[in-house]
């Protein structure tokens, strides 16, 4: 009897031995690590991701002044007095049999050399002027639409 309780105290040691053994050998995954990143690393990896984006400042260019040209093929000069900013006010003056003189406001887009005014004095000829500056902003041409009846005449003027 003491050897069949040495046999079974003997095989319950080997199998708790067996378990130990294999719960020891186990594979443990291990959870990754999170990296600790400076400002400098996050700097650095975000301008990899998107560069920053650098606004070019675009300069508003001085209208003010003579501008002599054609309007309708006649002789026109546009005088811009004010300007601010990107908004002007001037007069124009256009030489039919009697001089037509006309007080005009108008505002322009540098970046896309857009230009538009319009008439301010109450006129049979009253209009609004849509027009195109030159990259050097020297000349300008476009389209005259009178207010009351959509006539349409073209101008073109240069900065002297």
């Amino acid at each position: 009897m003491k050897k069949q309780i040495l046999t079974s105290i003997s095989f319950a040691g080997l199998i708790l031995l067996i378990i130990l053994i294999h719960s020891g050998c186990e594979k443990k995954t291990e959870q990754p690590k999170e990296e600790m990143k400076t400002e400098e690393d996050t700097a650095y990896t975000s301008s990899k991701i998107s560069p920053p984006v650098v606004e070019e400042k675009i300069s508003i260019p001085d209208l003010k002044g003579p501008w002599t040209g054609t309007f309708d093929k006649r002789t026109t000069t546009l005088t811009i007095t004010g300007q601010t900013d990107s908004s002007f006010t001037g007069k124009i003056s256009i030489k039919y049999r009697s001089v037509l003189n006309q007080d005009v406001e108008g505002t322009f887009s540098p970046a896309n050399r857009k230009l538009t005014m319009s008439d301010q004095l109450h006129s049979h000829f009253m209009g609004k002027y849509n027009g195109n500056l030159s990259p050097d902003f020297k000349n300008l041409s476009g389209t005259f639409i009178k207010n009351s009846d959509g006539s349409k005449y073209s101008f073109n003027l240069d900065k002297k």
